[in-house]
């Protein structure tokens, strides 16, 4: 349909229009920008201290949240120094308890020993003697 020519030409053709279009876009865009309102630099300046405003309140807000979180992970420690301190004094009142079982078991063996020794004399005492005698209890 074209020649080498024609297409040649045909593309020269579009790239002009492209570039063209191009062009008259870019000013378009220029333009619109220009006809806008602009802010002033009071405008910009105040918009910009109001910003930080809102920063600097942000920023306090989250001071206050640390300051509480600090606050509550203070009194957690003091709690925390409290309940080992508990748990020592507990240790220390099981190990006595302990200590006195052991002594308490060693005296309940001695005891038993004892007493199997006496129902073994008492025994042979009944086989030797008889029963016991009657005897009148005392009131203290």
């Amino acid at each position: 349909m074209f020649g080498s020519d024609g297409m040649s030409g045909w593309a020269g053709y579009m790239l002009g229009q492209m570039s063209a279009d191009s062009t008259r876009r870019r000013r378009e865009i220029v333009d619109n920008l220009l006809r806008r309102p602009s802010e002033s630099w009071q405008d910009k300046y105040e918009v910009l201290v109001a910003k930080a405003q809102e920063f600097l309140d942000h920023i306090r807000w989250q001071e206050g949240i640390m300051k509480e979180r600090k606050d509550q992970i203070a009194a957690l420690e003091a709690d925390l120094v409290q309940v080992r301190s508990d748990l020592e004094r507990q240790r220390a009142l099981t190990k006595e308890w302990v200590t006195y079982a052991d002594v308490g078991d060693r005296n309940m063996e001695r005891l038993q020993k004892w007493a199997d020794d006496s129902e073994v004399s008492l025994k042979q005492y009944r086989a030797l003697y008889g029963p016991l005698p009657d005897t009148q209890k005392s009131g203290s």
